[in-house]
């Protein structure tokens, strides 16, 4: 007995650190989507109204 409990904690030990590090890659994934969509709606902003119709007709920029 004296032998299996330190195993037994290295295991629990590893399965907990590798669960916080996909949680982790988790929120590090939700933080960069929401960055970018962020960066998106100010890149918007900084267009002329016409720019901005276009966009949303479109999806796209107006044609240059």
């Amino acid at each position: 007995m004296g032998v299996i409990m330190p195993i037994i904690l290295d295991l629990l030990y590893r399965e907990y650190c590798r669960a916080r590090l996909a949680e982790m890659r988790k929120q590090l994934l939700i933080a960069a989507e929401r960055f970018e969509a962020l960066e998106a709606d100010y890149l918007l902003s900084d267009r002329s109204d016409d720019e901005k119709a276009a966009h949303r007709r479109t999806g796209h920029g107006a044609p240059n």
